[in-house]
């Protein structure tokens, strides 16, 4: 797993000097995305989904580049070369809409779409099989390593039926640069964090951007 590469680099951008700064990262990002309580059903998914921004795409102040592209560059010379290909990898995320295409043939993962792009992606994980279903439309982070790609650990799964919506919408950035596609990205999951507590309110009236909702 690619986690035990990572957790290095949340430790120090996390702690020390820095945490003052994922509190400010917390608060920029919440209110783009939609805040997030304990008792919410996403909570967790939130909180994965937010610390991979901040690590992979959030520009540290004074060094213009996220955590992960810092810390490759301070260590590159020390790397062994399996390090130094996983580190670079890791600075080649892939953060999209996605829309699950197929299951593997062999089984073991996800054939996915990436709907900005349209590249399709083989997703490697056994385990993740569980709960998706094909045409499932979700925000997640494609992770390259040693070869293959993973799955993150956060995931925001979007209606089904709004994917006309969806689309439009991604269509409107699909060539403009990567912030102004991410800023889709964090809006649609707060219409989805809306969704999931006013249940009893039009689904159309809350994935819309001509709602006062």
């Amino acid at each position: 797993m690619y986690q035990k590469y990572l957790d290095p680099v949340i430790e120090e951008f996390t702690t020390g000097d820095y945490y003052r700064e994922v509190y400010e990262a917390k608060q920029e990002y919440f209110e783009k995305a939609g805040v997030v309580y304990e008792d919410d059903p996403e909570f967790e998914q939130r909180m994965c989904i937010f610390m991979d921004w901040y690590m992979f795409e959030r520009d540290l102040p004074g060094v213009d580049l996220p955590p992960i592209k810092f810390f490759f560059r301070k260590n590159r010379e020390k790397f062994s070369s399996e390090e130094l290909s996983i580190y670079r990898d890791f600075c080649s995320t892939v953060h999209s809409i996605f829309r699950l295409k197929r299951f593997s043939w062999w089984g073991k993962g996800l054939v996915v779409v990436d709907l900005f792009s349209n590249k399709s992606h083989n997703v490697m994980d056994a385990e993740i099989n569980i709960g998706f279903a094909r045409g499932d439309i979700f925000e997640a982070r494609i992770i390259p390593f040693k070869g293959t790609h993973e799955f993150s650990r956060g995931f925001c799964f979007h209606p089904v039926e709004m994917g006309s919506f969806i689309m439009k919408e991604i269509r409107k950035v699909r060539f403009q640069d990567k912030s102004r596609q991410t800023k889709l990205i964090l809006q649609l999951a707060s219409m989805k964090l809306k969704h999931a507590r006013f249940q009893h309110i039009d689904i159309h009236n809350i994935y819309t951007f001509e709602s006062k909702f």
